[in-house]
């Protein structure tokens, strides 16, 4: 389903500082246009790119780059109690509400991007239609993040960005505790690779907790079936919210 749509890019202030994003898409559309939380913690969109194909589907899709990485800005000098789940959740909200999109719109988050989005979901904020958790845990030991040799293009970019500044991956890289997933109320859909070393307990726990879930395992993929499995991943993503999603939620 790959799918070039006209795109625009841009800076949504946040606390004094500039969270990048771009929208691929029509976000008039009708439909809830899909965002896109990376993971890490301090990673970069690039390597999420493929979900840009979700825009062929009518719904749009933001990427953005989490404070402190990629475009949006870094700041190499603050402490490590300055990096706090809150603060990415409050920059979500920030930008939700720079692209007029808080009413209407579903997340989609990878890895921490998950465990953040599932956080965001658990304080039911009224816009949020359906929720996407990909790949909670990577297979770090003897396990591959991408089965794809070399990886592509945009994974190099992304982990080549982490080693020039690593400040937020070595302030919150580690297990984050996720608040009440029975608190979720959206239409929820659980991302896996058949070789992703996901912590089993931790995937039954989503799928047991959360009331309206479903799952897709994806057999040739590790940890980023998105690239992997390109087409089949983005045909699942866009059933899904097709499925989940009313024009106006």
């Amino acid at each position: 389903m790959e799918f070039i749509e006209q795109t625009h890019q841009g800076y949504a202030a946040f606390r004094g500082y500039q969270t990048w994003y771009r929208v691929t898409g029509n976000l008039d559309s009708g439909k809830p246009p899909l965002v896109i939380l990376h993971g890490g913690p301090g990673g970069t969109h690039d390597y999420l790119d493929a979900f840009k194909d979700v825009a062929a589907s009518g719904h749009a899709v933001i990427h953005y780059d989490q404070l402190g990485n990629g475009h949006s800005t870094h700041l190499p000098h603050q402490p490590a109690d300055f990096w706090t789940v809150e603060l990415f959740l409050e920059e979500l909200d920030n930008l939700l509400d720079h692209l007029r999109i808080s009413n209407h719109y579903a997340i989609l988050g990878h890895a921490w991007g998950a465990r953040l989005g599932s956080e965001h979901a658990i304080r039911q904020p009224k816009g949020l239609c359906a929720l996407i958790a990909a790949n909670l845990a990577a297979g770090f030991d003897d396990q591959p993040l991408c089965r794809i040799n070399p990886w592509p293009e945009e994974v190099a970019r992304t982990f080549a960005q982490m080693a020039a500044d690593p400040t937020v991956y070595n302030a919150l890289h580690g297990p984050i505790r996720i608040g009440q997933l029975t608190q979720i109320r959206v239409p929820t859909l659980m991302i896996c690779g058949r070789h992703n070393q996901v912590i089993p307990l931790e995937f039954k726990v989503f799928l047991d907790e959360i009331a309206d879930v479903r799952e897709a395992l994806f057999e040739d993929s590790s940890h980023m079936p998105h690239a992997e499995e390109r087409q089949a991943c983005m045909g699942t993503v866009v059933k899904f919210l097709d499925e989940a999603c009313h024009p106006r939620c």
